[in-house]
């Protein structure tokens, strides 16, 4: 019973860490917000993962950092965090931390509109208007082991 109580305040108490990453943000308190966010991302937090890539990406409270804010956009896209799939396909379709990668930005701004995040939907049109039936065939493969990976059907 100890350690479920344990348990549970550790829980309760990365909630809150969690939530003030997010409030930190709204208030545009920066600095403070990357200390907090940065902790909660490296104990997985997804919202925290994709806070973290926006501060990375825009260089509030810290240096811009490309490869910093895809690292981060990734994991919390991994996490199935749709708002981080849509900006991880809008990334990568830039090269923003990444290569281009036009098939692979397409899979994630698919699986992001698939999990509701209506901005997608547009991308995805305009995106899938630029690939060739070839790079089509190869990014529904690629929405599948993703899917799959993200255990979404």
């Amino acid at each position: 019973m100890k350690y479920l109580t344990l348990l549970l305040l550790l829980l309760s108490s990365q909630t809150l860490l969690a939530n003030q990453c997010v409030d930190l943000m709204e208030k545009e308190d920066f600095y403070k917000a990357s200390e907090v966010c940065q902790t909660m991302a490296n104990k997985g937090e997804k919202n925290a993962q994709f806070s973290l890539a926006v501060l990375y990406y825009q260089g509030s409270g810290m240096m811009s950092d490309m490869g910093q804010a895809n690292k981060w956009m990734r994991k919390a896209a991994l996490q199935n965090h749709n708002q981080a799939q849509y900006n991880l396909g809008i990334m990568i379709a830039n090269g923003q931390g990444s290569n281009v990668d036009l098939v692979e930005a397409y899979a994630w701004l698919k699986i992001s509109a698939d999990n509701g995040y209506s901005p997608a939907k547009d991308s995805v049109r305009q995106l899938g208007e630029e690939l060739s039936s070839g790079e089509k065939k190869q990014a529904d493969e690629m929405i599948k082991s993703l899917k799959k990976k993200l255990k979404i059907k």
